[in-house]
């Protein structure tokens, strides 16, 4: 025995440690006793710490003696796992036989059965933690030999401070082969009643399933909060069959421990019945393995916790709703479609900022900290007839959307009718009713048209009406709340050239005031602002101002409101308001970027307006112009040819060309310009019958643009007088060529920069002009003399005889005809295949454009202005050479050698023959500034 326990010796402990651990085994310090002997707790000294351990001391007199102490640290040595008793060490001194244990500090299971603080998911986990013990011992996977522990019962499974079980007293276990399906020992019956293997007493064969049978036993023990004997009058009553009983006969209620009831799953407790019941089997083949039984177990434990996190839910549900009602969220929280989860009540407040869904999800109330309303939005199909109801899209469409899980409906040209209805308004409060949209393609809606309760009315759609989520917020209309809830019927008009919103619902917010006017120098924009159509957002002046420098409808939308870049006023008046009725005359709606829902078409017919101001900047140089509806994006200017007069005069003056406007939304002809004397202006224009059909959004006062002389044009006007022009016959034959040109003749010169410059004659790059002839004034002796309302310049340069990297312009060199009573002077250039582009401005001026009439004080006054602004064409321009010239395009020059192709189409825009215009040449001169 001594060789034996050799292999033991590193775990020997010395009596006297254990003495002064256990206060020399006093009775203070016992936690148990077994058929070993008393258990008793100590402490040890351990180089970190003192650590707690159990003692349990052999007492021959409880029937177990030497066999089982060795066995026992033969097999804790042996056989290691979390959820089996770890043995620390041993004595065997004198008399004395002590073995150490790793301290349980909850006990034993079975003195806690009864514990009502003992929950059903805590027994739970500890059957399954001793299950996996047991399961270990019986090495299903036949890893090693097969432990039989021949005493399994609650007593012999102990709990640490966390509850975690361990299989202890291995006193009596036997081992066996592994590796055997049915393994079965003959021994003599050990362990404890109650919790033997009836098979096992009876045939003396010991096998795993007689340890599963004790431990179902184990089970109904955790179920019914009682050990399963009773000592009575020393009898013993054991309550194993009549468990079987309540089973069998489902009156489990019967038997389960009252204090739990509450508490569990009937899934959970179902399984884990069903489990322990066939533990109890008396056949050994329908006993289940133990392994089997972990998952079970596992089982059960997964449907109670399920059940106990909803239960968890629920009471802290009802705690919340108890704090929400305290809170005054009790009757907000009642409307909701759904119950709210939340976990506190800033859980609660942030769900209701951002939105309850209510009435079935039609509405979506917003709450502020207060439990009061602060918003409610209306779904888009809450609000529609069943035809376009039909035509909801997928919210599956929608992105970021104001309106989760809503649906929108896509408004195209049709008119779009809807019933907005709020039902949970707060009386007494001044509520704006918003339309929530997005644009959805590129071209945006600018103007909102639609009739509130029959009422005609247009709204201005801001970019500051677009929220980060990319959906605009457009308030249609105020109004006080008498009650909480308000009708309306909002039908919006269709929207031509293709605009399509996605209308996500409307919404109904508290509306709020805007500072008052005599706060920090707002007085000065009192006026304007109590004329405006629609209610204005601003909380500071600069936010006035921006409003203002965006602009607004004024005067019940006749006048266009705005600021310019100095602060000065602008007004454009819409020509609805201001067209003076005549036969003949007709209004139309306009479409997606006009200020005004109608303009006029006139049909190449004469018409008369009436101007009268309201918001002029005094001491301010205005001018009048002709507002142009700008049907074609691509264009920059548009041929008017408009005639006019002052009302009650008879000299007339022309407007050849309307300009586009910085916005890119219309075309302008300025027609006149007067310096303002206040904030009011009248005047009555008169119109002739024209040659295009025009039509007219309205009038517009803007302050004049002062824009300094363009240094470029000094540049391009480096006077042709100082260059030293070398003429060249036969040249041509160096240059390729495209068109068939009779006697070649070109110049070239040399500026003081080096730079290249070129002369044709008009000969070699003019065509379709109607004949040549000799002229002694032209260097060339011959001159292109046109008959026609067109003609083409066409020519193919080699790059090299040009300066490389260097903006070219192109002048034309002629002479006005004799006659020039039909000669407006005014020619439309058209890019053939040249230059990338067509001209900024495609029209230019052979004779000095007419300079637009400053109206004075009185209107007999009229007088040319000095402050003309630069004409955005080109102008001619008188040499000295008795020539004129003006430029018809540039261009650039590679930097490789490649050929230049010219071709420009210049002709009259109204077809009107060009008779004796005469053209000597084409000069081709470098942009002094403009060099790469």
């Amino acid at each position: 025995m001594a060789s034996y326990m050799s292999v033991f010796k590193h775990l020997e402990i010395q009596l006297e440690d254990i003495k002064s651990a256990t206060n020399n085994f006093h009775d203070s310090r016992v936690i148990g006793s077994g058929g070993f002997g008393n258990v008793y707790r100590g402490e040890l000294s351990h180089p970190e710490r003192k650590i707690k351990v159990a003692f349990k001391r052999l007492n021959r007199k409880h029937g177990q003696g030497d066999p089982e102490f060795f066995k026992e640290i033969r097999m804790l040595s042996s056989y290691k796992h979390d959820n089996l008793i770890s043995l620390l060490g041993y004595c065997n001194e004198g008399n004395e036989m002590i073995l150490m244990y790793e301290y349980a500090a909850r006990g034993s299971l079975e003195r806690i059965l009864n514990d009502v603080a003992l929950t059903w998911t805590q027994r739970l986990k500890i059957c399954i933690d001793a299950a996996k013990g047991l399961s270990f011992l019986h090495d299903p996977n036949g890893t090693q030999q097969r432990v039989l522990h021949r005493d399994i019962k609650s007593a012999n499974i102990l709990l640490d401070e966390n509850l975690n079980a361990k299989v202890a007293d291995f006193g009596l276990s036997k081992i066996g082969p592994a590796n055997q399906q049915h393994t079965f020992l003959v021994t003599s019956p050990v362990g404890t009643s109650g919790y033997c293997d009836p098979l096992y007493m009876d045939t003396y064969q010991l096998t795993k399933e007689s340890d599963v049978y004790s431990f179902g036993v184990v089970l109904f023990e955790v179920l019914c909060g009682r050990v399963c004997y009773e000592n009575s009058n020393g009898r013993l009553k054991v309550f194993v069959h009549f468990w079987k009983k309540c089973y069998e006969q489902k009156k489990l209620d019967e038997i389960i421990f009252p204090d739990l009831k509450q508490q569990m799953d009937p899934s959970s407790v179902k399984t884990f019945v069903d489990t322990a019941y066939q533990c109890l089997q008396k056949s050994r083949e329908q006993r289940p393995e133990i392994s089997l039984v972990v998952e079970k177990l596992k089982a059960a434990l997964e449907l109670q916790e399920l059940h106990d996190l909803k239960l968890q839910k629920e009471h802290e549900q009802e705690e919340m709703l108890r704090l929400a009602v305290e809170y005054g969220y009790g009757e907000i929280l009642k409307l909701a479609d759904h119950p709210l989860i939340y976990k506190s009540m800033e859980e609660l407040k942030a769900l209701l900022s951002k939105g309850l869904p209510v009435n079935g999800g039609k509405t979506l109330l917003l709450v502020n900290d207060k439990g009061e309303v602060i918003c409610e939005r209306i779904y888009i199909e809450a609000c529609l007839d069943q035809i376009h109801y039909d035509r909801l899209t997928d919210p599956s469409d929608l992105k970021n959307s104001r309106f989760p899980e809503g649906r929108s409906y896509f408004k195209y040209e049709d008119e779009l009718k809807t019933c907005v209805r709020a039902e949970f308004l707060c009386p007494l409060i001044t509520y704006s009713l918003n339309v929530v949209f997005r644009n959805a393609e590129e071209m945006r809606c600018k103007t909102l048209h639609y009739r509130l309760d029959g009422e005609t009315k247009c709204r201005l759609v801001y970019d500051t009406y677009e929220r980060e989520d990319g959906w605009f917020v457009v308030p249609l209309y105020q109004f006080p709340s008498d009650h909480k809830t308000a009708d309306f019927e909002v039908n919006f008009e269709g929207f031509p050239n293709g605009c399509k919103l996605q209308v996500a619902g409307f919404e109904f917010q508290p509306f709020e005031e805007m500072m008052e006017l005599h706060d920090q120098g707002l007085e000065v924009y009192q006026d304007i602002v109590k004329a405006a159509s629609q209610s204005l957002f601003y909380k500071s002046l600069e936010e006035l101002k921006e409003l203002l420098s965006i602009g607004f409808h004024i005067d019940n939308h006749k006048t266009w409101f705005s600021l310019n870049e100095n602060g000065e006023h602008c007004e454009m008046l819409s020509i609805a308001h201001c067209l003076i009725s005549r036969e003949g005359s007709s209004l139309c709606y306009t479409e997606l970027y006009s200020r005004f829902p109608r303009f006029y078409r006139t049909n190449k017919k004469g018409f008369k307006v009436h101007i009268r101001t309201q918001f002029l900047t005094p001491s301010i140089r205005y001018t009048v112009s002709l507002v142009l509806r700008k049907n074609d994006s691509s264009k920059k200017q548009k041929y008017v040819a408009l005639r006019y007069k002052l009302e009650g005069e008879t000299e007339t003056s022309i407007a050849y060309l309307a300009n586009k406007t910085k916005d890119n939304r219309s075309f302008i002809a300025e027609l006149y310009q007067f310096t303002s004397n206040g904030r009011t202006f009248e005047l009555d224009i008169v119109f002739e019958d024209h040659i295009e059909n025009l039509e007219v959004e309205g009038i517009l006062l803007q302050p004049l643009e002062k824009v300094e002389h363009d240094q470029t044009l000094e540049n391009e006007e480096l006077s042709n007088d100082s260059l030293q022009w070398t003429m060249k016959k036969d040249l041509f034959s160096n240059l390729l060529k495209r068109f068939h040109i009779y006697n070649d003749q070109m110049g070239s010169a040399v500026d003081n920069n080096g730079k290249k410059s070129l002369m044709f004659s008009a000969r070699s790059v003019i065509t379709n002009c109607g004949s040549f002839q000799i002229s002694s004034e032209s260097r060339f002796g011959e001159v292109a003399v046109l008959i026609s309302h067109y003609f083409y310049i066409e020519k193919e340069i080699e790059s090299d005889v040009l300066s490389p990297e260097t903006t070219y312009a192109c002048y034309l060199v002629y002479k006005l005809p004799q006659d020039q009573s039909k000669f407006e002077g005014l020619l439309r250039i058209t890019n053939n295949y040249i230059w990338d582009l067509d001209p900024d401005y495609p029209y230019i001026y052979l004779v000095t454009p007419p300079e637009t009439l400053i109206i004075g004080q009185k209107l007999d006054q009229n007088t040319h202005s000095p402050l003309n602004r630069p004409k955005l064409n080109p102008v001619p321009r008188q040499r000295k050479d008795g020539w004129m010239e003006v430029k018809v395009s540039q261009f650039q020059t590679p930097s490789s050698t490649q050929t230049i192709y010219m071709g420009l189409w210049l002709r009259t825009p109204d077809r009107v023959v060009i008779s004796g215009l005469i053209i000597e040449s084409i000069e081709l001169r470098p942009i002094v500034g403009h060099s790469v």
